[in-house]
């Protein structure tokens, strides 16, 4: 029957893969007709099969499968990770589902985490979808502010010796030509919240990418012995390197000190730590009390004025915004409704505290906010909104 031989296929997948042949049949099968009504049942069919010593714990095992987009998650674009082999292939199998957008449903290994609850379901006034457009704007020193979404790719302004230039899909960099010696003059990017990511390349060549809710003050041009940015939100560093001038983010009391190197800062003031992630080079985290150097992979933790170094990072978490994604291992309800209201520009209250759920996949950060609500009643999370705000039950 065709209900058993695409329970089959999926089990083939997650546990050895398929033939090309194979992938294709299985794609075939998802989209007949004459199995529209029995998905849900034939992935139940699906979960009873599947081994209980995988090689994944349980918290990784959860993978989220849902209808929220018509467009394949760029998985190749992120670290391979040891010990994630079978993961990533059903997260390709879900993904080449959604390539071909259709319709879908959580894909869940942890069959017990599907709960029924007698309680009203999620309901949303109106589509409110995923950020569209970037709405970041950039004020000058002079207190002139440029709003990006409606400024022309091209020359935008002039400060000393340095354009600023629009590029394509919404870059912007900042383009020296000459002495750029003199008094130091600042600039802010801001990017609000229910905006896209903003990529910005500085003028000595430093690339920082800025995720909703975010923003950096900098220089316009670096003339002096180190070159020093102010960061609130979450940011990503692509750092020139320049040995004469160390390269410095601060938050707060927290500098982050580094000569040339990749790391992510993750400083929103909704959260209750500061993390600062390497993932090239090596820095040097500070504060009044305590200092610490990271290496490639590990993460300093700074929280309550104490630094604290984690080994072994999950960097396809960590850098999922950047990449597009919800990526979640072991995430608490608390901490991905904090990711959504920033990425969809909305507020969130719990009507009984927050529930003690945890959640892993992978979720494109292009679903629409219901699509996302909906999902999240596959672990037992319902809720409902209005006037801007997502009200948990």
């Amino acid at each position: 029957m065709k209900e058993r031989r695409l329970e089959a296929l999926f089990l083939r997948y997650v546990r050895d893969g398929l033939s090309d042949a194979e992938e294709t049949e299985l794609l075939q099968l998802w989209l007949d007709p004459d199995l529209a009504s029995r998905r849900a049942q034939i992935l139940n069919g699906f979960y009873d099969q599947l081994p209980e010593n995988r090689d994944m714990s349980a918290k990784e095992a959860d993978l989220v499968f849902e209808r929220i987009v018509q467009k394949q998650p760029r998985l190749d674009r992120l670290p391979a990770k040891t010990g994630w082999a079978v993961w990533r292939r059903a997260a390709v199998a879900a993904s080449l589902l959604l390539a071909l957008g259709v319709g879908g449903y959580f894909f869940l290994f942890n069959k017990e985490s599907r709960r029924s609850k007698e309680i009203t379901q999620t309901s949303l006034q109106g589509d409110i979808i995923a950020p569209e457009r970037n709405r970041a704007a950039i004020t000058l020193a002079n207190g002139q502010t440029i709003y990006l979404d409606s400024a022309s790719n091209g020359s935008l302004t002039m400060q000393g010796n340095v354009k600023l230039v629009k590029l394509d899909e919404g870059k912007i960099a900042y383009e020296a030509g000459g002495d750029s010696s003199g008094e130091l003059s600042y600039n802010t990017l801001s990017n609000p919240r229910g905006s896209r990511v903003i990529d910005v390349t500085l003028a000595d060549g430093t690339r920082v990418w800025l995720n909703a809710g975010s923003s950096i003050n900098y220089p316009v041009a670096f003339t002096g012995s180190e070159r020093k940015i102010l960061v609130e939100g979450e940011a990503y560093f692509e750092v020139a390197h320049d040995i004469r001038k160390p390269f410095i983010v601060s938050k707060g009391e927290t500098i982050i000190k580094v000569l040339g190197t990749h790391f992510n800062v993750n400083a929103y003031d909704d959260e209750t730590d500061t993390r600062i992630t390497l993932l090239q080079g090596a820095v040097q985290v500070a504060n009044r009390q305590y200092a610490a150097v990271i290496k490639p992979g590990e993460q300093a933790i700074v929280k309550a004025g104490k630094i604290d170094v984690a080994a072994g990072a999950d960097l396809e978490q960590v850098m999922s915004w950047k990449e597009g994604y919800f990526r979640m291992k072991g995430t608490d309800l608390g901490s991905l409704m904090r990711q959504v209201a920033r990425w969809y520009d909305v507020q969130v209250e719990y009507e009984n505290g927050i529930p003690a759920a945890r959640f892993g996949g992978l979720i494109n950060r292009e679903v629409s906010l219901p699509d996302m609500l909906k999902a999240l009643e596959q672990y037992g999370i319902y809720s409902r909104f209005d006037k801007g705000k997502i009200i948990v039950q």
